[in-house]
């Protein structure tokens, strides 16, 4: 038993010695096998130094991709060389939290029958940090069980934005056994030079392309492995609540109209099982929870369209 900790990184140096300062900081590492796999993603420079520094007290080592692949794909690479039990993942910018972050994923999954552990974590953004729980988007502070990911063949795919998105949609819909655990062990960078971001103001904008494109996947690869289509279905709807409050909320700041073609396929699939739509009253509730956390966070909302008239504009579409 042990657990591999993949890391991908691309011109990482400025981040990635803390990320690993992290993880040479937790406790117990002598009872848990740990090996940290940096994925080098054709970097400007080797990281072959911070494998020499670190190599004293843990077990790390550098693999190379052939040419630029993204983050998705370097970590497929980091699971393929690898053979842990147990997997956890973390950005080259990021970094666990406290010094038991480790030891509690790996207690929670090693002594319990669970394919997944969802611990809280904290978003730094702008020097604001808040706490995330039952996060079921990005990769920060979870574990998973090697043997079901490959049991499912469960793996990300080729995009370069909000790929961890439809990674964990897939693992979701192929029903593993989970268990949220209110516990922080992650801290997330919010990094303005991140590949996603750098240089690109629109990312606000276009980085929806990438959710969108990500939620069409795993439906797509859920369809694929004959998912149950009720989750697949609900999937689409919630996704389509997402980019309507995206649109919404970004109404005066960009021409929007792109949302409307990246959340056409997604509700070309909706709109193939009738038998199984969303209830009126359940699309309510996730309608108002939406709201919600844009009124926590104080965003305006300029709501130039219903939902439904959003919904008719995707279905005008050619």
């Amino acid at each position: 038993m042990g657990i591999d900790i993949i890391i991908p990184a691309y011109n990482s140096k400025d981040t990635l010695l803390n990320t690993l300062t992290s993880i040479v900081m937790q406790k117990d590492l002598e009872k848990i096998n740990i090996q940290v796999t940096i994925v080098n993603d054709c970097s400007d420079y080797s990281y072959s130094y911070l494998v020499d520094y670190f190599s004293p007290y843990i077990n790390i080592q550098e693999l190379v991709t052939d040419k630029n692949v993204g983050p998705g794909e370097a970590r497929n690479l980091g699971i393929k060389s690898t053979k842990n039990e147990y997997i956890i993942f973390i950005d080259s910018d990021d970094c666990f939290y406290g010094t038991n972050s480790i030891k509690t994923l790996y207690d929670q999954i090693n002594s319990n029958n669970y394919d997944l552990i969802i611990s809280d974590f904290i978003c730094n953004r702008n020097g604001i940090k808040e706490i995330k729980k039952h996060d079921i988007i990005w990769l920060h502070g979870k574990i998973y069980r090697r043997s079901f990911l490959e049991k499912n063949n469960i793996y990300f795919n080729k995009s370069r934005a909000n790929e961890d998105n439809g990674f964990n949609q897939l693992v979701l819909l192929m029903k593993p056994n989970i268990s949220f655990i209110s516990t922080i062990t992650y801290i997330y960078q919010d990094n303005s030079n991140s590949i996603t971001q750098k240089n690109n103001r629109l990312y606000e904008l276009t980085g929806l392309e990438g959710f969108a494109y990500n939620i069409n996947w795993a439906i797509e690869e859920g369809l694929k492995r004959n998912c149950d289509k009720n989750d697949i279905v609900l999937l689409a709807m919630k996704s389509l609540i997402s980019m309507y409050y995206n649109y919404i909320e970004l109404y005066d700041k960009y021409d929007v109209s792109p949302i409307i073609k990246w959340s056409k396929p997604i509700l070309n699939t909706y709109n193939k099982f009738p038998d199984l739509a969303i209830t009126q009253d359940e699309i309510n509730i996730f309608i108002k929870l939406k709201e919600q956390s844009y009124l926590k966070h104080n965003i305006k909302l300029n709501k130039k369209i219903t939902f439904t008239e959003f919904l008719s504009k995707i279905n005008e579409l050619k």
